[in-house]
C-alpha cells in the first residue's frame, strides 16, 4: 500500500535522517528574498547554516531569476515598513504629548517616555538607511551569491517553455499541483516572458525534478510558499507537501522528497545535521510569516474590493443609461397616447349617430376600420404603444437586475471588510 500510495506515508526517523545525510537542499526565491525581512542575527544565523551545506545545495534558475527580478521590490516595502513605524510611534508620542489627557502623568514620566520614542524613532531611521544602501551595495545579494556559486541550475529553453506552458493548461484546469492557484493571473501579453509568470512556480518544480534526475539524489524542498497547490491541508494545519507532488517526484526520479517551510527546515536542521539554531530565531522566521500571510490577505481583500467598486462603477453607468432611456420611451409613450386619443376625439367629432355606409348604419369602430386614413393611422399608433410597453417593460427587468447585483457586490464589500 506504500508504495501505491507513497505520499500518503510519513517516513521514518531513519529513514529521513538518511536523506538528510546524502540529499541535496534546494530553495525557493521567497526564501531568499525573505532574508531582507529577518533581523540581522536571523539573517546572519541563516546565512552561516547555508554556508557550512553549501556543498549540498542549488537553485532552480527561475528561483534565481525570480529573486533577483523581486529583490529591489522586497527593499522597497521594508522601506515602507520603517516609515509606518516611525509614523505611528509619532502619532502615539503627540497624543500623550496633550497633557489634558493624562492629568496624572508627571513631567519626568513624560520626559523619560520621549526620550525613549526619539531613540526609539532614531535607531529605526538609521536602521532604515544601513536598509536603504542595499538598492546599490547588496551586501545580501553577494553573500547568496557566494554560497549559490556554480550551484544553480540551468534556463529552460524556449521550446522546454513553450512545451510546458502547454502542458501547464492542462494541469491547472485539472487543478494538479503545483501553480494552479495562479491559474487566474493574466497572461494575455505577447511578451513571452510575461507569459511564463503564470507558470513560474511549475517551471520550478520541473526544473527540480530534472536536476534530480540528472544527479540521482533525493531533494529537500524549502520554500515559504504558503498556497494549497502546495501544501495538503486540514482544518486550518498543514500536513506536510500535497501527496501528489511526493508521487510524481518518485515516479519522474526514484528519488526521495522533502519539503519544508524556512522555521521547519532550521530545526530539522538541528536534529539532523547537528546544527546549533536558537528557539528565537525559529519564532522570528514564523512571526515574519505570519505578517507576510496577513499582509497577502489584505492585499487579496483590497484587490477584491477595488475589483467590485469598479464593476459597481460600470454597472452603474449602465444602470443610468437604462434610466435615461426608459424617461425617453416614457415620454414617446405618453406622446402616443396622446395622438392615439386625438385621433378618436377626432373620429367622433366627424362621426353622426346615424351615419351608413353602402346603405348600412355602422357604429364608431366600424367607421375608423372602413375609413383608410383613420385605420392605418390608428393601428401603426397602436403597433408603436405595444412596441414601447415591451421594450419598457424589459428595461424594467434590466434596471431591476442591475439594482440587484449592485447590492450583491456591496454585500461583498462589507462582508470582507469584516473579515
Amino acid at each position: 500500500m506504500k508504495e501505491l500510495f507513497s505520499g500518503h506515508f510519513k517516513e521514518s526517523q531513519e529513514n529521513l535522517k538518511e536523506s538528510w545525510s546524502s540529499c541535496v537542499f534546494v530553495f525557493d526565491a521567497n526564501i531568499l528574498l525573505n532574508l531582507y525581512r529577518y533581523s540581522d542575527s536571523t539573517r546572519n544565523e541563516f546565512l552561516r547554516l547555508l554556508e557550512k551545506i553549501k556543498d549540498r545545495v542549488w537553485l532552480p534558475h527561475r528561483a534565481a531569476e525570480e529573486y533577483l527580478n523581486n529583490r529591489l521590490s522586497v527593499i522597497g516595502q521594508q522601506e515602507e515598513s520603517y516609515d509606518l513605524t516611525i509614523k505611528s510611534i509619532e502619532n502615539l508620542k503627540k497624543g500623550l504629548d496633550n497633557a489634558r489627557q493624562h492629568p496624572f502623568v508627571s513631567k519626568e514620566t513624560m520626559g523619560k517616555i520621549n526620550s525613549t520614542f526619539e531613540t526609539l524613532c532614531d535607531e529605526l531611521k538609521d536602521n532604515q538607511k544601513v536598509h536603504s544602501k542595499r538598492i546599490l551595495n547588496d551586501e545580501i545579494k553577494e553573500s547568496i551569491s557566494k554560497i549559490f556559486d556554480n550551484r544553480v541550475g540551468l534556463p529552460f529553453i524556449k521550446e522546454e517553455l513553450e512545451k510546458l506552458i502547454t502542458d501547464g493548461e492542462e494541469r491547472y484546469k485539472q487543478k494538479i499541483p503545483p501553480g494552479f492557484k495562479d491559474a487566474s493571473k493574466s497572461s494575455g501579453s505577447e511578451v513571452f516572458a510575461e507569459q511564463c509568470k503564470k507558470y513560474g512556480d511549475l517551471i520550478v518544480w520541473k526544473q527540480v525534478l530534472k536536476h534530480s534526475s540528472e544527479i540521482k539524489k533525493g531533494i529537500v524542498l524549502v520554500t515559504d510558499d504558503n498556497k494549497e497547490d502546495w501544501w495538503e491541508r486540514f482544518k486550518g494545519k498543514t500536513i506536510g507537501p500535497r501527496p501528489e507532488l511526493i508521487k510524481e517526484f518518485k515516479d519522474a526520479t526514484n528519488n526521495t522528497f522533502h519539503m519544508y517551510k524556512a522555521d521547519s527546515f532550521l530545526e530539522l536542521a538541528r536534529d539532523n545535521l547537528n546544527e546549533e539554531v536558537s528557539r528565537e530565531i525559529v519564532e522570528e522566521i514564523r512571526e515574519v510569516r505570519r505578517r507576510d500571510i496577513m499582509a497577502n490577505r489584505k492585499n487579496k481583500e483590497f484587490e477584491s474590493a477595488n475589483i467590485h467598486k469598479i464593476k459597481i462603477n460600470n454597472i452603474e453607468q449602465e444602470l443610468q443609461s437604462a434610466y435615461h432611456e426608459m424617461m425617453l420611451l416614457q415620454k414617446n409613450h405618453k406622446a402616443l397616447e396622446t395622438e392615439k386619443l386625438k385621433i378618436k376625439e377626432y373620429r367622433d367629432s366627424l362621426f353622426l349617430n346615424d351615419h351608413k355606409v353602402d346603405g348600412r348604419q355602422i357604429d364608431k369602430d366600424l367607421f375608423m376600420n372602413h375609413d383608410s386614413d383613420f385605420s392605418n393611422h390608428y393601428h401603426l399608433i397602436q403597433s408603436q404603444l405595444e412596441d414601447s410597453e415591451v421594450r419598457l417593460k424589459k428595461l424594467n427587468e434590466k434596471r431591476n437586475q442591475l439594482e440587484h447585483e449592485i447590492a450583491q457586490r456591496q454585500n461583498f464589500i462589507s462582508l470582507e471588510r469584516d473579515l
